[in-house]
């Protein structure tokens, strides 16, 4: 190794340490990052006779049951937007899940607190029991009915939740090391008053949190990333957002977060912080040994880490 690269190892390691021990603000999505789903309590409430039912008569394959219930709750609630032009009625922000998928108008709505639970679960309720002829059985229309009102009964669905201690340990060693500690999440104010309560261990240790319902607006609308940085006084290019959805972390980009995707562990999300800025930091000696000056240079801002690729987008003059 020759002395300019071993200079320049040193640097990037040093690097490294300082953005770790820097107290910079980290940001976290809940659902899919710090809360996660309970199978088995979830199963319970759908109805594990429900589904085996259901398995049989439509020649399931148990792989892909997910897949089939996520499909068939959402076109259900779709349904359900048409046969009352919920969308004339209701405007809303949409959002997303995990992979993508725009979510149903109705669990925006919830989303974002233009409608409660109880007048949601109304309208299903109603809708469900007079059209049978949406469903290819019983057993397929009594699993949904019973997943809607999981979901949208506070007390059911924050039952159906868990905590991730392996996120609680990573937020603990992150304010161990100086850093403040934020939620910003799509969440429904009734269950989040639930969920609070419930798992105490995990939200004490927040310095603030913003949720959609809160602010009657959802990621990844501006409004709920500019309520956070504003009520807290944050600057977004000292803030680092973790959240499991791309377009997400896109809406923060946009605004100067730096943003990093959760895919499966917290250890996996520091080894990408890590890349991140040594790629940064390589990228700017490069800059400089090709004669370019860098005077304003982002150097870790518009960062998406999707477990293979990892995109910079500099903005330097």
């Amino acid at each position: 190794m020759t002395k300019k690269s071993y200079t320049y190892q040193i640097i990037i390691l040093s690097l490294l340490s300082f953005s770790m021990t820097l107290g910079k603000h980290f940001i976290f999505d809940f659902g899919g990052v710090l809360v996660t789903t309970n199978k088995y309590k979830s199963f319970q409430h759908l109805g594990l006779t429900n589904l085996a039912e259901c398995t049989i008569r439509l020649g399931l394959n148990p792989f892909k049951l997910n897949q089939y219930i996520t499909t068939t709750l959402f076109a259900t609630l779709d349904s359900i937007e048409k046969e009352y032009t919920l969308r004339t009625i209701n405007p809303y922000y949409p959002a997303y899940d995990e992979k993508g998928n725009q979510l149903p108008l109705l669990m925006c709505t919830w989303l974002q607190g233009s409608m409660t639970c109880s007048e949601i679960r109304c309208l299903i309720n109603q809708a469900i029991d007079e059209h049978p002829q949406w469903f290819k059985c019983n057993a397929e229309q009594r699993m949904i009915k019973n997943i809607l009102r999981m979901i949208f009964t506070p007390e059911y669905f924050i039952d159906s939740r868990t905590i991730s201690y392996e996120g609680i340990e990573f937020i603990k060693k992150c304010k161990l090391k100086g850093h403040t500690i934020y939620g910003l999440s799509n969440w429904d104010t009734e269950s989040f008053v639930l969920l609070k309560a419930k798992y105490p261990e995990l939200f004490d240790l927040f310095d603030g949190i913003v949720i959609s319902g809160e602010i009657n607006a959802n990621k990844p609308h501006e409004t709920i990333y500019q309520t956070l940085l504003q009520r807290y006084t944050l600057q977004p290019q000292d803030c680092w957002f973790i959240d499991d959805q791309k377009e997400n972390i896109i809406a923060a980009q946009k605004l100067n977060i730096n943003a990093v995707m959760y895919i499966s562990s917290f250890k996996q999300v520091i080894e990408d912080i890590k890349i991140a800025y040594s790629k940064s930091v390589i990228r700017r000696e490069n800059l400089n040994n090709n004669g370019n000056i860098e005077t304003n240079t982002n150097t870790i801002n518009n960062i998406i880490i999707d477990g293979e690729n990892i995109s910079l987008t500099d903005s330097t003059i």
